[in-house]
């Protein structure tokens, strides 16, 4: 159903008209801004995207740019992990894009060999995003109280993580 691909400049339109969006980013990273601008894609496709060994790739859902997916690997003690993270446009929710990205970039992951342990942080009211990690063999770690503030207030963030079997 779905495919994954590199980023490529001709992305960059696309990528604004998905990632502007209040109800995409109100859960996600500061890399992940609102609004979201040209500059913002340019940044992301040039350079963010593959910031410190990071792998992300663009979820094509019938022939279309709809999200993306990505591993960002942790350092020192910890580069046998990696946090895993994932977005889809808001007219692509409830279509199963997400689980399945999040199922196939855990499998690429996985496949290299080099990660024995992805781990996805999650802020308290994304309760879609925690099934989709659910959906996909990921479990609950730890609850990290008051571990966030955006938006102007205070969010819980749920440790899911996933092991090499």
């Amino acid at each position: 159903m779905i495919e994954l691909r590199a980023y490529t400049n001709a992305d960059i339109q696309r990528l604004v008209h998905l990632a502007d969006n209040e109800r995409v980013s109100r859960y996600l990273a500061p890399t992940f801004p609102f609004p979201y601008t040209l500059n913002d894609a340019q940044w992301w496709i040039e350079t963010g995207c593959k910031q410190n060994g990071a792998v992300t790739k663009v979820i094509v859902y019938r022939g279309e740019f709809v999200g993306s997916v990505g591993i960002a690997p942790q350092t020192g003690w910890r580069s046998h992990v990696a946090e895993i993270g994932y977005w889809v446009g808001e007219d692509y929710w409830g279509r199963g894009i997400a689980s399945e990205a999040l199922g196939a970039m855990t499998h690429l992951a996985f496949s290299t060999g080099k990660y024995r342990k992805l781990f996805a942080p999650v802020l308290g009211p994304n309760r879609a995003s925690m099934r989709v990690l659910e959906k996909n063999g990921y479990s609950l770690e730890a609850v990290l109280k008051q571990e966030v503030f955006k938006g102007g207030r205070y969010h819980d963030v749920y440790h899911y993580a996933k092991l090499r079997s």
